[in-house]
C-alpha cells in the first residue's frame, strides 16, 4: 500500500475593510475568468508563502505585486487550515480614499461589498465565507 503525502499550500492573504456605523465592506478580488483555480470568483489579494519565507514576508511581497500597495496598520487575524490550503490571514482597516491609492494588477478588478453582497453572491469560495464571517463577527 501506498501512502500519498498531502501537501497544504500555505498563502498570506490581506482582507482590507470599511466601516461605517454599522456596515462593513470588505474589498475582494474578482479573479480572472481563465484563473486555474475558482476562476470569476471572488476571492482576496494575496498568494503563495515561498520556502523559507514568514507569512508576514509573503504578505508584503504579494500585496505590492498584486495591488501596487504597502499596507500599514495591518494586524495578523488567524491561521486557518483548510483541506488544502493554509491561510495566514491579515486584516487592515481602510478609509475612503483606498481606491485612489491602489492599482489591481491581479484578477480582473477589486471591490468593496457588504455582507448582503457577499450573503447574495454565488462565486464566493466556502472557505472565503467562513473567514468572512469570522472576521465580521469579530469587528462587531
Amino acid at each position: 500500500m501506498t501512502v500519498k503525502k498531502m501537501f497544504k499550500r500555505e498563502v498570506s492573504t490581506l482582507i482590507p475593510y470599511k466601516k461605517s456605523n454599522a456596515e462593513i465592506s470588505f474589498y475582494l478580488q474578482r479573479r480572472d475568468k481563465n484563473a486555474k483555480q475558482l476562476p470569476d470568483y471572488f476571492g482576496f489579494f494575496g498568494g503563495g508563502v515561498e520556502s523559507g519565507e514568514i507569512p508576514e514576508n509573503a504578505l508584503l511581497r504579494e500585496i505590492k505585486e498584486e495591488l501596487d500597495y504597502e499596507p500599514y496598520q495591518y494586524k495578523f487575524f488567524d491561521r486557518f487550515e483548510f483541506l488544502e490550503s493554509i491561510n495566514n490571514v491579515f486584516i487592515v482597516q481602510v478609509d475612503s480614499l483606498f481606491e485612489d491609492g491602489i492599482k489591481v494588477r491581479e484578477g480582473q478588478y477589486g471591490r468593496f461589498m457588504s455582507t448582503e453582497e457577499i450573503d447574495k453572491e454565488k462565486k464566493i469560495s466556502s472557505s472565503d465565507r467562513y473567514v468572512l464571517g469570522q472576521i465580521f463577527q469579530s469587528l462587531n
